[in-house]
């Protein structure tokens, strides 16, 4: 009766990639309510280099059918309301280590 599950359909090797949250509340209020709650910053948005998500109502949505499955959304959302299923790990970013002299 809240409309805060909503069916989505599989990419390749049944991945997905959501937004975890239906908070439309403001970014503070949000995360009171919950830890993985959207602020709806944008930041994924921005990032998205095929204008895959939008923002409306303080709430992120990410369009399947424009989505290419890149995750480059993921890596910047800064609550870690967006989440990916069936995909492979990511490798660590490597350290560079510099010697003083």
């Amino acid at each position: 009766p809240k409309m805060i599950i909503e069916l989505r359909k599989k990419g390749p090797k049944s991945r997905r990639i959501f937004v975890s949250c239906m908070n439309k509340d403001k970014g503070g209020i949000a995360r009171k309510a919950c830890t993985a709650a959207c602020i709806g910053c944008g930041k994924c948005a921005k990032e998205c280099p095929f204008d895959a998500i939008t923002v409306e109502n303080n709430l992120a949505y990410i369009d399947d059918n424009k989505c290419r499955l890149c995750r480059k959304c993921e890596t910047v959302c800064p609550t870690g309301a967006i989440h990916t299923i069936n995909f492979p790990l990511r490798k660590p970013a490597e350290t560079t280590v510099t010697a003083e002299t």
